[in-house]
């Protein structure tokens, strides 16, 4: 007989702003996500001006800030930020684009071309919480003792904070 859980959404609550952007740009006071995707052209001079190891100076962050007319921009590895006045809005990194990320920051190549910023999943947006009914977990969801890479190294790290 299987046992199958299932999960209830809760009502979102007070979103709390990412310390990344405290930090880097203290005039935002509004977060929301994306509703959708967003496409940045990238140049060999973004590629040329950019900042290894910076999230809110690497080519990306460069080409977005010009054709959004942005007053910043932050590209994180999972997440990235266009901030517009007190508001900033959150886009998914796709894994095209971090491997490119990685690319740069390592060895300052970021190749020239279209690249896409996703708009966040209904189930990952600020103040979607999940909670399971009360019962007892299926016993295949037992601890198991992993051990996992989480850090690549000589790549840009965003604070730790509610990004979601």
């Amino acid at each position: 007989m299987k046992h199958k859980t299932r999960k209830t959404a809760v009502k979102p609550t007070g979103i709390k702003l990412p310390r990344s952007i405290r930090r880097l740009f203290p005039q935002v006071t509004n977060v929301r996500d994306a509703g959708r995707g967003v496409h940045v052209a990238v140049t060999q001079k973004d590629s040329d001006g950019g900042k290894r190891m910076k999230a809110s100076e690497c080519a990306l962050a460069i080409a977005a800030k010009r054709e959004f007319e942005a007053d910043g921009v932050i590209i994180g590895m999972s997440v990235s930020y266009l901030i517009k006045g007190d508001t900033a809005i959150r886009y998914r990194t796709p894994a095209s684009v971090s491997r490119e990320l990685v690319s740069f920051d390592r060895h300052h190549d970021f190749a020239p071309g279209t690249y896409a910023l996703a708009a966040v999943a209904p189930s990952q947006r600020f103040g979607v919480q999940y909670e399971r009914r009360p019962g007892k977990d299926h016993p295949s969801r037992s601890r198991i003792n992993r051990i996992v890479h989480k850090e690549t190294v000589r790549v840009r790290v965003l604070e730790h904070g509610a990004e979601g």
